[in-house]
């Protein structure tokens, strides 16, 4: 037993009603291959932004359950955790119109969407911070740039649609929103038009160069230090 693994450094999780201990300050992703868990579906990019993992979870000292990803929430001690089965929710599959959207475009495929009792369930459980109920809310009144701004960041994981007492699907309502609003209302993406321009200037030329030349611990020192995130800032 390494000293990561020694019973002071260890903390009791529950999967599915099962207790297992596995080390502290690891994710949750991380812990279900300790246990030996097989990951063949619920898991993704771990890195926060396919949404495949999605997870409710009780902590000892609290009456409610929570929501995340997986791969983005760390274990804690007597955390009870359920993974959330896949998403099954129809994703509108079609061609789109050809002339500009309306309302009832969208209500096509998804009309419950007009049900929405404003309760914010699913702007709570939003991993992204997303104003997902405004979302909803900006899709009845045909405000299809606004809905498709609003889930610019969405990575799909479901858990608003999980959440809504009304059987409401917001993350395929965003999708369709934006796919919508590329068709008909496309704007130039100035900000990657622009960092094209920096780099045909050979503005990260010397950056570039630095990174390649690194040994392994010079490269992880750059990759974390404030240096590194202000020029990979957009």
């Amino acid at each position: 037993m390494s000293h990561a693994d020694s019973p002071s450094s260890l903390i009791r999780i529950e999967v599915d009603g099962a207790a297992y201990p596995v080390p502290a300050g690891i994710t949750v992703i991380q812990a279900m291959w300790r246990i030996g868990r097989s990951m063949i579906h619920g898991v993704g990019c771990l890195g926060g932004v396919c949404g495949a993992c999605p997870i409710t979870y009780r902590l000892p000292d609290q009456l409610a359950s929570k929501t995340g990803l997986a791969c983005q929430t760390a274990v804690r001690e007597g955390m009870a955790i359920t993974f959330l089965p896949s998403d099954t929710s129809k994703k509108a599959i079609a061609l789109l119109p050809k002339e500009a959207p309306t309302q009832k475009t969208l209500f096509q495929y998804y009309p419950e969407t007009r049900r929405c009792t404003a309760c914010r369930a699913c702007s709570s459980v939003c991993p992204q911070e997303i104003d997902v109920m405004g979302g909803v809310r900006a899709a009845i009144n045909g405000e299809l740039s606004n809905v498709a701004e609003k889930f610019t960041s969405c990575v799909m994981c479901g858990l608003c649609a999980a959440v809504c007492e009304v059987q409401i699907k917001p993350h395929r309502v965003g999708m369709y929103a934006r796919r919508l609003t590329g068709a008909f209302y496309p704007k130039e993406a100035a900000g990657l038009l622009n960092r094209i321009e920096e780099v045909r200037a050979g503005k990260y030329e010397s950056a570039w160069s630095q990174l390649l030349s690194a040994d392994e611990a010079a490269l992880s020192n750059y990759c974390g230090s404030e240096e590194a995130a202000q020029k990979l800032a957009i």
